[in-house]
């Protein structure tokens, strides 16, 4: 395998792996912050660190928030905000590996949405793919049962919404540095957040910043890691890589959390990955 996609890989595994790290401290804050003002402290250590990076590498301010489409810009951000917000809260109340499983449904949701948003045609596999996903969704969510609980259902309006912010990432293609993409993302996402993060705030103490603040770092990492991924690989090759993800959630539910993952949930899970699996990899093939 050619050393530029190996690093690609490597990437893209590194950037997973830090966003499954910052899951499962927003579980940890959850514990007893409310999931607003843990996305809201997210998104400020993640600017935070942000302006901290550009300044040591030498970038302009100007760099920073100059956009050729600030509206898109602002749109994305909104998008990755409703899909924290709503992840983050799930979390206080799911096990990790749960809501993380539900989220899986994004590709999903991309696929239902590319039609009437991007005009690209989705053929009746990849809508089965998408109806099969949807079904283990139910299978992990396990609606009109006694175990049904109505916070499963935040992961799946997160998935929704994480579903609109990567078809609008799409949508703005390369008109910005990814640094100008990221500084958008979350200068809007902290702003945003303020005013619903002070109507439920609790003052977080001197340990619940220190996460805070490694949380932001991982974002930043993890973000700058994927962009490093897809120059160095194709998205076909590093696409199926974001279920690293679910291997740190189910890892870490189980070690620091305790929530071992019942026999739905797994075989959910593994109807979700096979049908987002189909959808990539049916994608790749369409642009050969």
């Amino acid at each position: 395998m050619q050393t530029g996609v190996m690093r690609g890989i490597a990437w893209m595994v590194l950037g997973m792996s830090c966003i499954g790290m910052v899951d499962a401290l927003a579980k940890y804050l959850g514990a007893r912050l409310p999931g607003l003002e843990v996305a809201w402290g997210y998104f400020v250590a993640m600017l935070i660190n942000l302006c901290i990076w550009a300044k040591v590498r030498g970038i302009p301010q100007r760099q920073l928030w100059h956009s050729t489409r600030p509206w898109l810009q602002s749109a994305r951000a909104l998008c990755l905000v409703g899909s924290l917000a709503c992840l983050f809260s799930a979390l206080r109340v799911l096990p990790l590996a749960e809501a993380t499983i539900i989220s899986f449904t994004a590709p999903l949701f991309v696929v239902a949405l590319a039609g009437p948003m991007l005009g690209e045609p989705v053929g009746w596999r990849r809508w089965a793919a998408v109806l099969a996903g949807l079904v283990g969704a139910m299978l992990v969510i396990r609606p009109g049962t006694g175990l049904f609980q109505w916070a499963a259902l935040l992961p799946l309006f997160g998935a929704v919404f994480f579903a609109l912010f990567s078809l609008i990432t799409r949508l703005l293609g390369p008109a910005d540095p990814p640094t100008t993409t990221l500084f958008y993302t979350t200068f809007v996402g902290a702003v945003a957040l303020t005013l619903m993060a002070a109507a439920v705030w609790i003052t977080p103490n001197g340990q619940e910043l220190g996460w805070f603040w490694l949380s932001g770092a991982l974002g930043v990492i993890a973000h700058l890691a994927l962009v490093q991924a897809m120059l160095h690989a194709d998205a076909s090759i590093v696409a199926p890589l974001n279920y690293v993800r679910l291997i740190w959630a189910i890892s870490i539910g189980i070690v620091v959390f305790g929530d071992w993952p019942t026999a739905g949930e797994l075989v959910g899970g593994a109807v979700i990955v096979a049908s987002g699996l189909y959808v990539v990899f049916s994608a790749a093939r369409a642009r050969l």
